[in-house]
């Protein structure tokens, strides 16, 4: 074989990076003498990376790495993508503030490379090698025998792979230990190849074989103790990492916010972290789509299939369902989260005489000269002033705006908040016009003093009690209380019944992938929040009516009820429940829960009622618009929005409770308003079903709406998916809660 080489120097390129993927095009043609042989063109981009002081750099800059975790993957197709899918998740990934992609775990498409490098997406090109389930771990890592096989995988992906600038670092494998294989396979790469750092998991930070300390799903301030072996050295916390004696490399998490279902709870406190520690660079989200294959079953309805649903009996069931986005590329409300933690631009409310923020960019290369932003002031969430500015603010840089010169006059019991928006002004590869980049709301200042309740009037009120009932009647409607069980089973309003079931505890949800674990049918895992729920009985209770007592009080009839939610061992939880129903309708409901020490965090203390299922339209003020929950709400603005009842509800492939939405003032679900400080959300599926349905197509229509009203909800964690991993203070551990609602039809 014959072979030439040639060097040709550019002075000052235009560099290329995620923010900015300037490229050039390399044309070679083979001349043999004046006769053309063969022409060759590819693209080129110039780039550095490099590792030092203790940072990994992308030409001289310490970037902060928005990663996920992708698997090539297609409902209909397989692990076959067409160019059209992967530019669609390209776009979305950039439409979210992603900048890096871990290519779990192979080698990918070579179109992807390519595509990358025009669209501007740093990757972990990482070798087909894992050995996950083998014991020990480094069986395989430290043999010899499998030198070659290790050795293959990596020369190929360094060859195939070495020209994209779109890769940054070689990955050495997953999941496979550590072992002289290892070793051979990072000195060979890094002879090859000393243009880029490498990286591996196995062996955490303990092995030589990695520039980059990578663990996976460690947490922010907490060591994790080896679930089978204590004294196996522990999972360090991120930030105690850093300080051990000795070591300077950067950490950036190979995988981390484990993102199956209804999950990424507390993913705030990773990018606080990651902005107030240099060295912690950020990570890869696991992962990027839910796996699932499309299935028709016996009715002609399709879903989505995962592990076990093809006759395999050794699976993982749906661990294979924990992605940001749906199988058709849908979006989860998780994404939603990750975008707004990740966004390019960091908000300050400087003062609000007059009104001044401070916006810094996080861009390192490029200036913000395609975007502009847009503020408003809501009271009580509607809108009395907006305004617009071009945003120009330089790569690393501090601009300070002054939006108003005084605020508006607050007014007593009212709510304000400063909303802002970073959207697009032209069309962009990856997105168009006014897309958002980037979102923001400060609370303002309000009027110190509560505005207080008028009281209600007297007005047409009768009360009577029955053997079997207690009944309240107004001008134009009745309200009966049944003895037996204390709930009501009839609200009657101009003649009408609005009721299926009146509102009674709920202590229940259906479970997250986060609450069970690793449990499985025949192998429960004890420290699951479900397992633990069940064996407590929590599922199952159903309180049982202590007392009713009717009292007439100056303006309105109280109704105090009394219930023992009992368990095998007794008493678990015990509530009472105060009504105030008044003559204009409303009802005041005071909900005070006892718990006992023997109980489990609960999921929620609230209450539910269902009503007859019409089209009816839900209308909140409160955090939205999308499905929020108490640890993944900075996304979910305070506001006035409107949904539908189908709107409410997220299609989780593994059904689970969904659609919450937090720190609501009102809601009104078709002609029932709910005042107050509460969450809620509406379903037409009932809860036991949503707890035992394990596809989509298991769920039934009830022909009722379920309203579940919450004074408080457990988070949902998310740190990972296998341990009970919602934060301590978004637990529901107290012994006592008390919450209020007014209901009125």
């Amino acid at each position: 074989l014959e072979r030439a080489e040639h060097n040709i120097y550019v002075e000052n390129p235009h560099k290329w990076s995620a923010e900015s993927p300037y490229l050039y095009r390399c044309v070679v043609t083979l001349f043999n003498g004046e006769e053309q042989l063969d022409c060759e063109a590819y693209n080129v981009g110039f780039r550095s990376v490099e590792i030092t002081d203790g940072l990994l750099k992308v030409n001289g800059k310490a970037i902060l790495v928005r990663g996920v975790n992708r698997h090539e993957h297609h409902p209909e197709t397989g692990h076959t993508m067409s160019r059209e899918i992967m530019l669609q998740d390209i776009k979305l990934l950039k439409q979210h503030n992603f900048n890096a992609v871990r290519t779990a775990h192979y080698p990918n498409d070579p179109l992807w490379y390519e595509l990358c490098d025009e669209y501007g997406l740093y990757l972990v090109d990482e070798a087909n090698i894992e050995s996950h389930g083998q014991f020990p771990m480094c069986r395989l890592s430290d043999d010899t025998t499998w030198l070659n096989a290790y050795m293959r995988r990596i020369t190929r992906l360094v060859e195939r792979d070495k020209n994209h600038p779109s890769v940054i670092i070689w990955s050495l494998g997953n999941e496979s230990g550590i072992g002289g294989n290892h070793h051979a396979m990072y000195q060979w790469t890094k002879l090859r190849d000393p243009s880029r750092p490498i990286q591996y998991e196995g062996g955490g930070s303990n092995t030589a074989a990695t520039d980059i300390i990578v663990p996976m799903y460690s947490r922010v301030d907490k060591d994790q103790v080896h679930h089978i072996d204590p004294t196996v050295t522990p999972k360090y916390a991120l930030k105690k990492w850093l300080g051990l004696p000795g070591e300077d490399r950067p950490l950036i998490l190979c995988e981390y916010a484990h993102a199956m279902g209804n999950s990424l709870g507390s993913f705030n406190k990773y990018w606080q972290a990651f902005r107030d520690y240099p060295r912690l660079q950020g990570g890869f989200i696991w992962d990027w789509v839910d796996q699932g294959i499309t299935k028709t079953d016996e009715n002609g309805t399709k879903y989505w299939a995962y592990g076990g649903d093809f006759g395999d009996e050794i699976n993982d069931r749906q661990f294979c369902i924990n992605g940001l986005i749906f199988p058709d590329r849908t979006v989860h409300p998780t994404v939603l989260e990750a975008k707004h933690a990740q966004q390019f631009y960091q908000f300050q409310l400087l003062g609000s005489e007059p009104l001044v923020i401070k916006v810094t960019s996080e861009n390192l290369f490029t200036s913000s000269d395609n975007e502009q932003l847009s503020w408003t002031i809501t009271e009580d969430g509607a809108v009395i002033e907006s305004g617009e500015i071009p945003l120009a603010v330089d790569a690393e840089q501090s601009i300070q705006l002054q939006l108003t010169k005084a605020l508006p006059e607050v007014k007593v019991g009212k709510s304000y908040h400063l909303n802002l928006k970073v959207g697009l002004i032209g069309d962009t590869a990856w997105a168009q016009a006014g897309h958002t980049t980037a979102t923001h709301q400060f609370e303002l200042p309000s009027a110190s003093s509560l505005a207080l309740k008028k009281a209600k009037p007297r007005g047409v009120l009768t009360s009577s009690m029955f053997a079997d009932n207690a009944m309240i009647s107004g001008e134009n409607f009745s309200i009966r209380f049944n003895k037996e069980t204390g709930v009501i089973d009839s609200w009657i309003v101009g003649g009408e019944e609005k009721l299926i079931s009146g509102p009674k505890d709920n202590f229940y949800r259906a479970p997250l992938d986060n609450d069970i674990g690793v449990s499985q049918v025949d192998l429960v895992d004890p420290n699951a929040w479900s397992a633990r729920w069940d064996a407590a009985g929590i599922n199952q209770l159903d309180g049982e009516c202590v007392e009713l007592q009717l009292f007439d009080k100056t303006n309105a009839v109280e109704v105090v009820t009394q219930f023992a939610h009992k368990n095998s061992h007794g008493v678990l939880m015990s509530t009472i429940w105060t009504y105030h129903i008044f003559a204009d309708g409303t009802v005041s409901i005071d909900v005070d829960a006892r718990v006992a020490k023997s109980a489990p965090p609960l999921a929620r203390v609230g209450m539910e009622l269902a009503l007859p299922q019409k089209q009816q339209s839900v209308e909140w003020f409160g955090r939205g618009p999308h499905e929020n929950y108490p640890d993944r709400l900075d996304s979910a603005h305070i506001g006035r929005y409107k949904a539908s009842q189908d709107e409410m509800h997220t299609g989780y492939i593994f059904p689970s409770d969904s659609g919450l939405r937090c720190d609501v003032k009102e809601t009104q679900v078709g002609e029932l308003t709910v005042q107050g400080d509460f969450h809620f959300s509406v379903s037409r599926f009932a809860q036991d079903n949503m707890a035992q349905a394990k596809h989509t197509n298991e769920l039934k229509d009830s022909g009722n709406l379920f309203v579940r009203i919450d004074g408080f909800h457990m988070g949902v964690g998310g740190d990972d998916s296998w341990t009970p991993s919602v934060h301590d203070e978004f637990k529901l551990d107290r012994e006592r809660y008390r919450y209020q609602v007014e209901l009125k039809f």
